[in-house]
């Protein structure tokens, strides 16, 4: 049974991913600085991601934990730094140590992209603070035999108190709740569901590289938000779209992150889903679920 230590469990993407890789057949283990996961231990101190690394002995480590706050990123860039650089270095430095040959699969994201899309690995641009501490842990990665995937995702949180973009959405307008969904924010997410199927499949045969990981034919965040409510059938008189310049943000956001993945679908074999069919399989899993 293969060991994969998972970090940053209890976020978003780890809620979904832990039970789907156990579920696989994985002896998961789950490490955060809070009581409460397998192992307690802070990451961001290098003795103790020895201690932890060196204990476990993994065959994968996928590391989910980040500081993902975008404008917090850019109000502390010493925080961003620690919480996206310093764990990823000090993973690195402890496999090293414990002479591990243990495979590392480190989550990025698509905010590394801006420009014309959809962009393919080698086209980055950094437009913030947030990009730029994960570019520099994707750098502190590659330092071990890794594989990082640029992402994004969408779809029902299966953490209390943490809404997705989609939870947002479908909460704002079944409460009659007035959003502005934005027309010149493009992006190509993937559903969670699909995302955490494709990370096991990474985990389970692993290539060394950095991959896009996202859905075909990206779209909107207006559109999206649109086509969202019209799978789900829930009115959209209390949405209005409109452009990101009209909000004030503290931290830029990129306007065009749409990904060409063709590289991931090539490299593991698989064909990855348009997100018009990605918006459709997540009704069609709520349907399922409440069956």
């Amino acid at each position: 049974m293969p060991t994969v230590l998972v970090t940053g469990a209890r976020g978003l993407l780890g809620s979904s991913l832990v039970p789907y890789l156990k579920t696989a057949g994985n002896r998961v283990i789950c490490v955060s600085r809070k009581p409460g996961t397998d192992v307690c231990a802070d990451l961001t101190n290098r003795s103790e991601a020895l201690r932890c690394v060196s204990s476990i002995k993994p065959d994968t480590i996928i590391n989910l934990a980040a500081l993902t706050d975008v404008d917090a990123c850019e109000r502390d860039k010493n925080s961003a730094y620690i919480a996206n650089v310093s764990i990823v270095e000090n993973i690195v430095a402890s496999l090293r140590a414990a002479a591990l040959s243990s495979h590392l699969l480190q989550i990025s994201t698509d905010q590394l992209y801006d420009g014309q899309g959809p962009h393919t690995e080698p086209d980055i641009t950094l437009t913030n603070a947030y990009a730029e501490s994960k570019y520099k842990g994707e750098i502190a990665a590659a330092a071990a035999p890794s594989t990082i995937l640029r992402t994004n995702f969408f779809g029902p949180s299966q953490r209390a108190g943490r809404a997705s973009f989609s939870d947002w959405i479908l909460a704002s307008l079944r409460s009659l709740t007035p959003i502005t969904v934005f027309d010149d924010i493009l992006f190509s997410p993937l559903s969670i569901s699909s995302l955490v199927a494709l990370i096991a499949i990474v985990a389970s045969r692993p290539q060394t590289g950095i991959f896009n990981l996202g859905s075909m034919h990206g779209m909107s965040k207006a559109d999206f938000a649109f086509a969202l409510a019209n799978v789900f059938d829930v009115p959209t008189g209390t949405m209005k779209r409109g452009f990101s310049s009209s909000r004030s943000q503290y931290a830029y956001r990129p306007k065009d992150m749409r990904m060409d993945s063709t590289l991931f679908e090539r490299t593991f074999s698989v064909k990855l889903p348009t997100l018009m069919r990605e918006i459709e399989s997540m009704r069609e899993d709520d349907a399922h679920a409440s069956r």
